[in-house]
């Protein structure tokens, strides 16, 4: 994704390399993000969604184990067995975006947001390839899960600057996805600035989100029984896009806790995806 020697990478690679919970988690360290891209076998509607996998901002979870599949294979059957193309990015970790720090039990954010820089030079990268990859530069779509959700948040609302310096025709090409499909995100409110109290910290938007008129349509996904990134978190991000006018949608399920992917577990979010693909007719991508 990016050129060996750029700045870009140089200093994710200083910087990550420096990095105490990468120093003690290497199995969970990415210095060089890439991205996994999923065909359509048959028809295609030149639909592509760049899909954020979740983890934390401490790794990528595209294991064995993961409810998107591992490599993300499960949510791009989803998506390729209906024309659309899948495209999974493993992002640079760890702690690339904001998150939980377990020594001084704060939230840190970091001074280069690496995984953003990422989030946008994909998107950009899909649209300069629009061509090559068989995709409509116009039905370019984001999703991603957990802190991959927060990423799809980011991707959608920091489009207007690039949190880098542009480096090659590929950073001319617009970063901003024509629609966003956040599923429980994480990271949305005050909170996780450490605003106290609590209580009020949890009902403003985190200031990293820039809302404006011009976010794509965006369908929110969450389960009010999510005990990691509870729902509030899209409830808070629902109410400042409505008021900025933006084309929203929130699909809230009672049943389904944290981290359900595209697993189907009994649960109310089991209808999810059948959801999300109405609402991609309903804005005319599918």
């Amino acid at each position: 994704m990016w050129p060996e020697g750029s700045k870009v990478l140089e200093d994710g690679i200083r910087i990550i390399s420096n990095d105490e919970y990468a120093k003690n988690n290497p199995r969970l360290v990415i210095t060089h993000p890439t991205f996994l891209l999923y065909p359509p076998k048959t028809h295609s509607t030149r639909t592509a969604i760049i899909v954020f996998p979740g983890g934390g901002y401490k790794g990528v979870a595209i294991g064995g184990k993961s409810t998107i599949g591992f490599n993300g294979a499960d949510v791009c059957k989803w998506l390729t067995d209906v024309g659309i193309t899948c495209i999974v990015v493993k992002y640079r970790v760890p702690n690339s975006g904001c998150s939980w720090n377990a020594k001084t039990r704060l939230h840190d954010t970091p001074d280069i947001p690496m995984a953003l820089q990422d989030a946008q030079r994909v998107i950009s990268m899909v649209r300069y390839n629009a061509k090559k990859y068989n995709v409509d530069p116009n039905k370019i779509g984001v999703m991603g899960f957990s802190a991959g959700g927060n990423m799809a948040v980011l991707a959608s609302t920091a489009f207007k600057k690039r949190a880098y310096e542009p480096i090659d025709e590929i950073d001319q090409v617009s970063s901003r996805p024509n629609f966003a499909i956040p599923v429980y995100p994480g990271h949305l409110t005050m909170e996780h600035k450490n605003k106290m109290p609590k209580a009020i910290a949890a009902q403003e938007l985190n200031t990293d989100i820039e809302i404006s008129a011009d976010i794509p349509p965006t369908l929110l996904v969450h389960a009010k029984d999510d005990a990691v990134d509870p729902v509030h978190y899209s409830t808070v991000y629902e109410r400042e896009l409505k008021k900025a006018g933006v084309n929203v949608k929130f699909l809230l399920y009672q049943t389904g806790g944290h981290a359900f992917g595209v697993k189907k577990q009994g649960k109310d979010t089991d209808r999810w995806p059948d959801d999300a693909l109405e609402w991609l007719k309903e804005i005319k991508i599918l």
